[in-house]
């Protein structure tokens, strides 16, 4: 649990500290590189990265577009025939599940690349 939720915090921290300044790419490379080095197991690591990185995107979304008052929610939501432009945010909050739960996949899988595993040979 402890891993789970310091994975979940610095995924987040990531995000909204390196997000304005990179793409979304680096972003991976950054969430699978924590995954890595915190050595969380797969499906912990795909379920903290994953709500990590969607949540932050949903929150930060809501955020921009609450506070700049923009029209471009309800344009981009008649542009893609959606009558509620919350449905743009809550697609943006999947896709950042999406991109951060793989990312954070990745990370643990590659890890488990190099750990030694417990097997006796015949040799020994």
């Amino acid at each position: 649990m402890k891993k789970f939720l310091g994975l979940f915090i610095l995924v987040s921290l990531l995000v909204v500290l390196v997000g304005p300044y990179v793409p979304y790419w680096v972003l991976m490379i950054g969430v699978a590189l924590a995954s890595f080095l915190i050595g969380s197991g797969n499906f912990s690591s795909f379920l903290s990265c994953g709500l990590s990185f969607g949540l932050t995107w949903l929150v930060l979304s809501l955020y921009i577009s609450i506070i700049t008052d923009s029209e471009l929610p309800q344009r981009m939501s008649k542009l893609m025939g959606l009558e509620n432009e919350s449905l743009i945010l809550i697609g943006t909050g999947v896709l950042g599940f999406i991109v951060g739960s793989f990312s954070g996949l990745t990370g643990a899988i590659f890890r488990s690349l190099f750990q030694r595993k417990n097997s006796k040979s015949a040799l020994s």
